[in-house]
């Protein structure tokens, strides 16, 4: 086995593995999940953090929306059994485990026009462009791609409101389980961020 393979194989998977793929650095994968399928999110060399946004499969309007989540769960981070929702309050993902549980829930992506903004930089690589990428077998646009949920992502609330982009902590093998509580397409973006701590 290879060192990829042993890292995917850190943590014991409670079923049958339908299929697997490793998405290349600063890359991307969409995909159809089905209803009652798990997602294992796998941080292969730790640190790293991956854009996750999903859409009801028979109604991509009906997308992610991650302030009716922390709305109906109260977390501001969510936890184990806490629900992703929809726009609709539909259920779309479950968390149903993982070995590092930080998240982020409540910002944005970064983008072009966000490094730009942040960092005085054109033409960066960037999340929004990789889900669009990610999603074009569905024809949904960049604009129309909601707030991603970031598994393993490190931001911390300073005293006076400020929040601060951390380091994560997350080690290789550390994974992060979700289930589909409705069929969905699922966009990922392996961050690409390079001008701030989010991937170390």
């Amino acid at each position: 086995m290879n060192e990829q393979t042993n890292m995917m194989a850190r943590y014991e998977v409670p079923g049958q593995i339908l299929r697997q793929w490793v998405i290349p650095a600063k890359g991307y994968s969409g995909f159809f999940l089905a209803r009652g399928e798990t997602l294992r999110l796998v941080d292969l060399e730790g640190q790293q953090v991956p854009d996750v946004v999903c859409f009801r499969a028979h109604d991509l309007k009906d997308e992610l929306n991650l302030a009716n989540s922390q709305l109906a769960s109260k977390h501001r981070e969510l936890l184990n059994g806490d629900i992703l929702y929809s726009v609709s309050f539909t259920p779309l993902m479950r968390i149903v485990g993982y070995s590092n549980e930080l998240c982020f829930t409540y910002g944005s992506m970064c983008s072009e026009e966000l490094n730009r903004l942040r960092y005085g930089i054109a033409n960066t690589a960037n999340c929004r462009d990789n889900l669009e990428k990610a999603l074009s077998a569905w024809n949904i646009p960049g604009r129309e791609i909601p707030n991603a949920f970031v598994p393993f992502m490190r931001v911390e609330v300073e005293p006076d409101g400020s929040m601060e982009i951390k380091e994560p902590t997350s080690e290789p093998g550390d994974h992060y389980d979700l289930r589909a509580e409705v069929d969905l397409v699922v966009g990922i973006s392996n961050c690409p961020q390079e001008r701030n701590p989010c991937n170390a």
